[in-house]
């Protein structure tokens, strides 16, 4: 069963070790008693956090764990001998490489005085709860999405959190494994964070190729900036792209629509499958990045989120120091998780400019 950590954060979690009488006794301004509120609060804290692993954008990117490193293998050139009677095979063997995966604690002040909790009305207490759990959303999608997009590694103690295959920059010892059958072997140089000059068909299928080869197989997921989607969706330029069939619309008999879900906007066909049309506004113009997702919150996805068993995966509330009177004087938002690369070749990060890539700002 799990804890709340250390003892003073033990000591302090909300709601446990609360006495329940006594905040029965307790009541706001509004009229209502402290029990009233703690229930509301702890109820939509639980659903805030179970809502993280139910976006579709999200737990379609991510698997989650508990442990503080990845071990993989990489790609070595053995093979089988001619045999004969009196000699024995060169003894090969595989050989794995791995990084860590960061873990980073996080607080969110809700700014409750002794003197606002005494004449709070509900309605300011809902508008502070409803801020601080757009907050907790925002700050699970801007990381998720910062390390996909991220071209360089991160540190973890004397470690690495390391990148998409970025041409051997993070580590040149990386090499992904062979794939005779899809193209050959590849070499510490083999990159996944690349740079393109336009939004075409022809960029598209390279990228799309580039998944392939690894042996993932269609359909990918390729995520867009929401200021791009007109760039997208222009089959002068995407010429496979297809949108999202509606019923609200009666199509002719020779339209082709995209079977995909209504978080998408269409699917673009290339030589190596369809790829899944969805855009987001946290990523800024000109940024694109195509992946395989095998579902949500599948271990073979491209991220992978470490989170402390102690609290789980999200945030809980902790109360402040110097209480007067009220249990929520000064509380705090505490979450402490980190997001790494699971599979290094399960996605490609990519940049429409004549320059070189450079990592993106998440909103």
């Amino acid at each position: 069963m799990a804890t709340l950590g250390i003892n003073d954060l033990k000591q302090y979690a909300l709601p446990t070790y609360w006495d329940a009488a006594k905040l029965a006794q307790m009541n706001l301004e509004a009229g209502y008693t402290y029990e009233r509120w703690l229930t509301d609060v702890a109820t939509g804290l639980a659903m805030a956090n179970a809502a993280l692993l139910a976006d579709p954008l999200i737990a379609g990117l991510i698997s989650i764990t508990t442990d503080a490193a990845l071990e993989y293998r990489v790609g070595v050139s053995n093979g089988f001998q001619d045999h004969t009677e009196y000699s024995v095979p060169d003894q090969k063997r595989g050989k794995t490489t791995g990084h860590m995966l960061p873990l980073k604690p996080y607080d969110r002040g809700m700014g409750w005085t002794w003197d606002f909790l005494r004449q709070a009305r509900r309605v300011q207490l809902d508008a502070d709860v409803a801020s601080a759990m757009e907050d907790l959303r925002n700050i699970w999608a801007q990381k998720i999405l910062t390390r996909f997009f991220k071209s360089d590694y991160d540190a973890v103690g004397s470690g690495r959190s390391m990148p998409l295959a970025d041409g051997g920059t993070a580590d040149a010892t990386y090499v992904p494994t062979h794939m005779p059958d899809r193209g050959g072997t590849f070499l510490y140089t083999h990159d996944h964070v690349t740079e393109h000059n336009g939004i075409t068909q022809a960029f598209l299928e390279t990228e799309a190729e580039n998944l392939w080869e690894h042996g993932h197989n269609a359909p990918f997921d390729l995520l867009v900036a929401e200021a791009d989607i007109s760039s997208w969706t222009n089959t002068t330029n995407v010429t496979g792209y297809v949108p999202r069939a509606s019923a609200l619309v009666r199509y002719g008999l020779t339209a082709d629509l995209a079977n995909v879900g209504e978080d998408y906007i269409g699917a673009v066909d290339t030589n190596y499958g369809a790829c899944r049309l969805r855009a987001t506004g946290r990523l800024p113009t000109t940024y694109w990045g195509l992946y395989k997702s095998y579902g949500n919150l599948d271990q073979r996805n491209p991220l992978r989120v470490r989170y402390n068993p102690a609290f789980g995966i999200g945030c809980v509330l902790l109360a402040g120091d110097n209480i007067r009177t009220y249990p929520f004087e000064k509380a705090i938002l505490f979450m402490e998780f980190g997001v790494g690369v699971a599979d290094r070749v399960a996605g490609i990060a990519c940049m429409n400019t004549a320059g070189s890539y450079s990592t993106p700002t998440i909103a």
